[in-house]
């Protein structure tokens, strides 16, 4: 109903002209930083008003935390978050109440709620919503450290040039609409089910949750019909499973295979079109011209890319959580340290990143706490000099920190799965061992 995933789970709630719309999340992960300044970049990216053909209606969009923060670090608890709605003009719809528009759940509504659907704005079915799924976005963003989700629009009204198809409408005082694409890259292999829990199958679901979503393809999608097996086959050109073409879109059995995993969605053009049209007037029992008043978007396609990110983000957050790849209690934005010769440092200045010798078999560049380092410095770099000490602040790392316990010493050992940035390198520290 109103509710998505298994760990990190999603609950919506909120009309479009009521008090308030808001989302609460159950389990995001305790010691996540998170303040007010994290949503405004994606909440600006979903706001009307601020570009051509989007609704003139505009609300600030702050959001209001009611659980799960404290000291401004995730509990563990669920967060409850809302946003409320200030600028709303009620008295548009009851004007044309008479009229369920066509292309809206008006009548859908009425029908199966019997009159009691709050009507407004299209009230809990209204794309007022998508803000609360925006928030859960930013949220699942940090929490999927060196994983980039990232749409845009690929076209409006079948036009490429996005100017010359939102003009389109512009000059047929009609709406229209857009196809949005969306790619994913730093998603590990393995992640989802065969079947009913594909990962197809779950991002689908989820963006169906977008309102005017009519259609979604992966990889080759609808194309893949016209092509020949030996065509649409991806060669697997390594151990890691990378591929030299991706027409399967990143996902094979419906589990990601360690490549970008990409697919587009179609949106329809907006509903509420300011053309006249036909509808039944429920009064009469009659088809009647009428046309829909208020302030509306010409192409809803144009806030949709910061919407699909969101819900791309919340379903591959749970995935993670899922395969033990996010920890349920997040470690401490504490420095970490890396022990390294003064040569290996220096190249690494000239390449502009760091990568460990050990990178290339084991996948990995080991780090160390604090409490570690003595212990490192005695394991593996006893009696040695010229070496340095990288002084590493982890919310800097664009690739994944994970902990793992080493066997031997049964303790967990941050690790970094990739290169380490030098911007993440606060410090360097001559060690003279």
């Amino acid at each position: 109903m109103n509710s998505f995933g298994r760990i990190f789970k999603v609950t919506i709630f909120g009309e479009s002209h009521g008090e308030c719309a808001g989302v609460n999340i159950d389990g995001c992960p305790a010691g996540l930083p998170l303040k007010v300044d994290d949503f405004l970049v994606d909440i600006e990216r979903r706001k009307g008003g601020t570009q051509k053909g989007t609704t003139p209606r505009q609300e600030t969009d702050l959001p209001i935390f009611k659980s799960g923060l404290f000291n401004g670090y995730t509990t563990g608890a669920p967060i409850t978050i809302i946003f409320e709605n200030n600028n709303t003009r009620s008295s548009d719809y009851q004007k044309q109440r008479d009229f369920p528009r066509p292309g809206h759940a008006d009548f859908v509504a009425h029908q199966k709620y019997g009159g009691f659907e709050d009507y407004r704005g299209g009230g809990h079915f209204s794309g007022r919503l998508t803000v609360c799924l925006v928030a859960v976005g930013v949220i699942a963003k940090k929490l999927l450290k060196g994983i980039e989700v990232k749409s845009t629009i690929l076209e409006i009204g079948g036009e490429k040039d996005l100017e010359k198809g939102l003009q389109k409408a512009i000059d047929a005082k009609d709406s229209i609409g857009g196809i949005v694409d969306c790619k994913v890259n730093g998603l590990p292999l393995g992640l989802g089910e065969h079947f009913f829990d594909s990962v197809e199958s779950l991002i689908s679901h989820a963006v169906f949750a977008i309102p005017a979503v009519k259609g979604i393809e992966f990889g080759a999608g609808f194309a893949a019909a016209k092509m020949f097996g030996v065509d649409h086959n991806d060669t697997i050109a390594d151990s890691t499973g990378k591929t030299t073409t991706n027409h399967a879109g990143g996902i094979v059995g419906g589990i990601t295979n360690n490549n970008e995993l990409e697919f587009r969605i179609a949106i329809k053009p907006t509903s509420s079109t300011p053309k006249e049209q036909n509808s039944l007037n429920w009064n009469t029992g009659e088809v009647e011209p009428f046309s829909v008043k208020g302030r509306h978007d010409l192409c809803i396609a144009l806030r949709v890319p910061v919407v699909l990110e969101a819900v791309t983000a919340m379903v591959l957050t749970d995935l993670m959580l899922l395969e033990y790849q996010i920890p349920r209690r997040l470690p401490k934005e504490e420095p970490i340290y890396h022990i390294t010769t003064q040569a290996a440092w220096e190249a690494a200045k000239e390449l502009g990143y760091y990568e460990a010798a050990s990178l290339d078999t084991e996948g990995f560049i080991h780090l160390s706490t604090a409490e570690q380092v003595p212990g490192t410095l005695e394991r593996f770099f006893a009696g040695q000099t010229n070496l340095v000490k990288l002084v590493i602040q982890p919310e800097k790392l664009h690739h994944t920190l994970k902990y793992e316990i080493a066997p031997s010493l049964n303790v967990a050992f941050p690790h970094v799965y990739g290169v380490i940035n030098l911007d993440a390198v606060s410090e360097t520290i001559i060690i003279n061992n």
